[in-house]
């Protein structure tokens, strides 16, 4: 099994993410999450974005796998306009909220 490219996909999705209004913008990624998953995470915005100009049956089908795949992960991408920085932050899934609720609920 290959290593992640952490450099390379950050630098990939920097040339479509970090241009015109957003080219003096930073991306801040949060220490709580693992490397391979900001990488995930940006290589699936990466391909996202880079499927937008495809059929639109094929660009749904890609955004719907990209935010169900992150939200399986718990990272959340933020666009911070009063800081100027894309941020990758820890959010809690829906697959733990729903296991919290039905504790909460049947005990």
């Amino acid at each position: 099994m290959s290593e992640l490219n952490h450099k390379k996909i950050l630098e990939e999705w920097s040339k479509v993410f970090l241009v015109n209004d957003y080219e003096d913008w930073t991306i801040d990624i949060s220490p709580e999450i693992k490397d391979d998953f900001v990488t995930i995470a940006l290589f699936l915005d990466y391909k996202t974005a880079k499927s937008s100009g495809e059929e639109k049956e094929v660009y749904e089908g890609i955004k719907k796998a990209s935010l169900i795949i992150l939200d399986f992960l718990g990272i959340q991408i933020v666009d911070n306009k009063e800081e100027k920085k894309i941020q990758l932050i820890r959010k809690e899934s829906s697959r733990v909220r729903d296991e919290k609720l039905a504790k909460e609920i049947w005990g």
